[in-house]
């Protein structure tokens, strides 16, 4: 039997130079780094532009740290000479270097001295280490880039802000800043400094970069919690999700990819440092005086050894809801109330049927004797919130017949049409509750598309049946709000011009039904009108428009223009 292990081939040298992107923030990430190992407090940066390049820099990095003894080091790929210290807090691979392996490099520490080439650090080629007279304190390091100096400039600024030293640029003092500022609660967990908050200050956004590891910032996502409240100006009470990021002081147990530590690596380890993040948040959450947390996060939370109360009873009002997203609720707006009592509560199924008629209904009927609100789904398991009554269902009868069959007889308007209620009770049966109705409209995905909405029927002699059309609520708006859905067709009218059209569609509808035809007809007379045809009828001097029948045929009529002075000029129709 014979045995195998694990080598490095000699090979894995002359690839080094694609161990890194050879990106600018990159090679500024690993210098300061070093820098930060070897005890450096302050680095300066100098960038200035090669003569007759605009595009290509030398940059010089000089830091204050304990500089290199073993120059060897520099070009011994993942072996290095960092501390114990330094090796159990920050695991280093020894390969941050070759970063440079791109440019021309000069290394100066103490009194040595070093040029290194392409072919160097790929192994092809050997270097001289020099002594020098000259002691220079820390390291220097001069090396040449492909870019402008600006740019150079913005990406060493930018992976210093976050990061533990002070770094001068051209002899500017970088700007730096707390990359958890905004945090309203942190912990240190596996030696990473965890900040909870609903925003923090410095590069917040919605593909947040969340974990900071000594100033190069990586995104790994972390689900926030939704459930967080607070008041907002107006005394409103609003949900927030509660965010985490990432400062990294040690990587003892969370490891960072090699070797540019730009991502996570994906093990047990990582899933365990989540699940004590996420225990942390949840023990914020416990020192609020209440949260909107759903009942699967309170269950999480107690799995986490996490006891929480009971969410808070955040609810939003019920109305019905228009088949547009564009359209608001005819009967009102949607409002979340922090309720003190659920004495008076009845939740509204998401799908409720025929949720416009029952509405419509509930202006001139208050048999249900409740408030509605709009169920939560993500509450239930709540004690409190099985307990509340659901209406989960509805029917319509007309005459005493299911609407649809009543339909199908082609009847006239009816005397009655009744919307029944089904209230499901947590220790009880259900409940049911008959609401007469004035009006009934069908939900607008029980309508065949073929035919125009919007279809409903309303009792005989109802509010609306009168010229002015005067009711308890502006009928031709209840439905079109009720009805109405743009088309996102590529070849559809704009929203605006969808609307409009049916707008007026919806209007002669309402008063052909309720008032005639006569009143339809006007109706349409009255719009017809186009804002040219007013404008040149002024500019004409018109002082009547007369339409006038020219046989039994539809088109068959001649439009007359009636002047001041009584003369007429005929304009036959086209």
């Amino acid at each position: 039997m014979s045995t195998i292990r694990a080598q490095i081939s000699p090979t894995i040298l002359s690839k080094a130079d694609r161990l890194f992107r050879n990106d600018d923030a990159g090679v500024f990430v690993e210098l300061l780094q070093n820098a930060r190992r070897a005890g450096a407090n302050r680095v300066d940066i100098r960038i200035e532009q090669l003569p007759g390049d605009a595009c290509v820099s030398r940059v010089t990095f000089h830091d204050n740290g304990g500089g290199i003894d073993d120059f060897q080091k520099l070009l011994t790929l993942g072996d290095s000479d960092w501390t114990t210290d330094v090796r159990d807090a920050e695991d280093p691979a020894g390969m941050g270097f070759f970063s440079l392996c791109h440019s021309a490099v000069e290394v100066w520490s103490g009194h040595q001295r070093v040029v290194l080439s392409r072919d160097v650090f790929l192994g092809s080629l050997e270097a001289q280490v020099v002594s020098t007279k000259k002691k220079v304190p820390g390291t220097r390091i001069v090396f040449t880039r492909d870019a402008s100096v600006n740019l150079l400039v913005s990406a060493a600024r930018r992976v210093s802000e976050f990061g533990p030293i002070e770094v001068f640029i051209n002899s500017d003092q970088v700007d730096r800043h707390d990359f958890l500022e905004g945090a309203q609660h942190r912990e240190i967990i596996d030696g990473i400094d965890v900040g909870f908050g609903t925003s923090f200050r410095w590069q917040f956004g919605f593909n947040d970069e969340n974990w900071n590891f000594h100033g190069a910032l990586i995104r790994e996502a972390f689900d926030s919690i939704p459930g967080l409240l607070r008041l907002d100006q107006f005394g409103r009470w609003q949900t927030e999700s509660l965010r985490a990021r990432f400062n990294v002081l040690e990587v003892g147990r969370v490891k960072l990819q090699l070797p540019d530590r730009r991502a996570i690596v994906q093990d047990e380890r990582l899933r365990e440092f989540e699940r004590k993040v996420r225990a942390a948040a949840y023990r914020f959450f416990g020192t609020q005086d209440h949260h909107a947390l759903a009942f699967a996060h309170w269950t999480e939370a107690q799995s986490l050894g996490v006891a929480l109360r009971e969410a808070a009873p955040l609810l939003k009002t019920w109305h019905a809801a228009p088949l547009d997203d564009g359209i608001d609720p005819f009967f009102g707006s949607i409002e979340e109330h922090f309720l003190p009592s659920l004495d008076e509560v009845l939740l509204v199924s998401r799908c409720l049927p025929n949720q416009h008629t029952l509405e419509a209904a509930l202006q001139e009927d208050s048999l249900l004797d409740r408030e509605l609100y709009q169920a939560a789904d993500h509450y239930a398991g709540y004690s409190w919130y099985d307990a509340l009554p659901l209406l989960k269902d509805t029917r319509v009868t007309v005459e005493g017949l299911p609407y649809a069959e009543w339909e199908k007889k082609s009847l006239p308007r009816p005397e009655k049409i009744v919307v029944t209620a089904i209230i499901k009770q947590s220790d009880t049966a259900d409940a049911v509750v008959d609401l007469p109705a004035a009006i009934h409209v069908v939900d607008g995905d029980d309508v065949d598309w073929g035919d125009e909405a919007p279809v409903f029927v309303a009792v005989r002699n109802s509010p609306w049946d009168n010229d002015a059309l005067a009711g308890p609520f502006d009928i031709a708006q209840f439905l079109f709000d009720a009805t109405f859905r743009s088309s996102e067709d590529v070849e559809a009218d704009s929203w605006d011009t969808q609307r409009d059209y049916y707008d007026a569609h919806v209007q002669r509808e309402v008063d052909d039904y309720f008032r005639g035809p006569r009143a339809a007809l006007m109706g349409i007379l009255e719009n017809s009108l186009s804002w040219d045809a007013r404008r040149y009828a002024k500019q004409v001097g018109v002082q009547e428009i007369r339409f006038k029948t020219n046989g039994a045929a539809a088109d068959g009529w001649k439009i007359e223009l009636v002047f001041p002075d009584d003369q007429e000029q005929p304009l036959e129709a086209m």
